[in-house]
Order: structure tokens, then C-alpha cells, then sequence
């Protein structure tokens, strides 16, 4: 879905999308098809970490990642093996998609990250030490007066220390509608 919707959003000339499940990548292949997507996106069905091996490394802009959140044995596991896949660090760990984003950004690059407040520090530790350099942090709350449940990161391939922590996003208003900042992001309102 990401890769559809920036397609949709921005004037990105080329985006390729990764996915180890061969279920999910066809899914994202007949959504290329059916959004007629097939010039500006394609799907590489692999493991992340094989990824420097078949594409080109230092070639890209722009990685935006929403790779599992929780660690490999912890936390409840789903029957499902998709799902399984899907939350939890079982094909690649967190450092394996830090490292790779690594070696495949242009110097100077951007990788953009979705994942849980609750791994912030695993994180931030594991930019810096594969030279990634974490420039905005956002915290996503479902509601006011909620826990963070999502934390969103922007970090530079060798850039300089700087970091700035954004305004809060809040998805909900009180009454469970969507707060203006969504609704922009939705490009509902202006």
C-alpha cells in the first residue's frame, strides 16, 4: 500500500516495493495492475536482506520502511504465517533494514521510518551505528490523553547530528472523528 500511495502523492518517477511473503508481493502486483501503476512501480519478491545483492546499492533517494515491530520471540504470535511475518522480526531484524536502507541510499539519502515507540531506543542506537543519522522524530497518538502507539523517524545516510522532535499527530478527535492534521494528510481539507 505504501508504494501505491506514494505514487499517488507524489511525482516519484520510480518506486519499487519489497516483500518476502510471494502472497502479499502478488497482491501488490495485481493493485499495480488495477491502479495501472505498471511505469512507476514494481514489487521484488525477497528478503530485505538479499536485497544489495540484486538491486543497485548508493542508488537511491529515498527509502521509506515499515519493517516488523516486535522482536522475534516476544510478544503474542499469531497463527497465521503472514501475520507472523508481518509483526514480528522473524525474515529480517531491525538492524538487517537499517543496514540495507544503508547501503542502498545515495549519500545523503532519506529513510523514513513507521514503527513502535516502545523500540525508539533500539532504534536510534541502530541508525547511528550503521551511519544513519536520525533528523525528526513524530509521535502518532490514536487520541489525546492516549499512549503513543506509533513513532515516525526521518534519518540521513551520513548526515550531520541534528535532531528535531515534532508537534504530535493525533489521528482521533474526541467524538472518534478525524482531527484536521489527518484530514490534511488525506488531503480532506486544506
Amino acid at each position: 500500500i505504501l508504494g501505491i500511495l506514494l505514487c499517488g502523492k507524489t511525482k516519484l518517477r520510480k518506486v519499487t516495493g519489497i516483500e518476502v511473503q510471494a502472497e502479499i508481493a502478488e497482491m501488490a502486483e495485481r493493485s499495480i495492475k488495477l491502479n495501472n501503476l505498471q511505469d512507476r512501480f514494481n514489487i521484488v519478491n525477497e528478503n530485505i536482506k538479499n536485497i544489495p545483492e540484486i538491486l543497485e546499492k548508493n542508488s537511491y533517494d529515498y527509502i521509506i520502511t515499515n519493517p516488523p515491530y516486535k522482536k522475534i520471540n516476544t510478544g503474542k504470535t499469531n497463527d497465521s504465517k503472514l501475520k507472523l511475518i508481518s509483526r514480528h522480526e522473524v525474515e529480517a531484524s531491525l538492524e538487517d533494514f537499517i543496514n540495507v536502507s544503508y547501503k542502498m541510499l545515495k549519500d545523503k539519502g532519506t529513510l523514513f521510518m513507521v514503527h513502535r515507540p516502545d523500540r525508539l531506543v533500539d532504534i536510534l542506537y541502530t541508525l547511528r551505528k550503521n551511519k544513519m543519522e536520525p533528523k525528526k522524530i513524530k509521535f502518532v497518538y490514536p487520541k489525546i490523553n492516549k499512549e503513543a502507539n506509533l513513532v515516525l523517524i526521518k534519518a540521513v545516510k551520513n548526515g550531520k547530528e541534528f535532531l528535531t522532535i515534532e508537534k504530535p499527530l493525533y489521528v482521533y478527535n474526541e467524538d472518534g472523528s478525524y482531527t484536521d492534521d489527518i484530514l490534511k494528510i488525506y488531503n480532506k481539507i486544506d
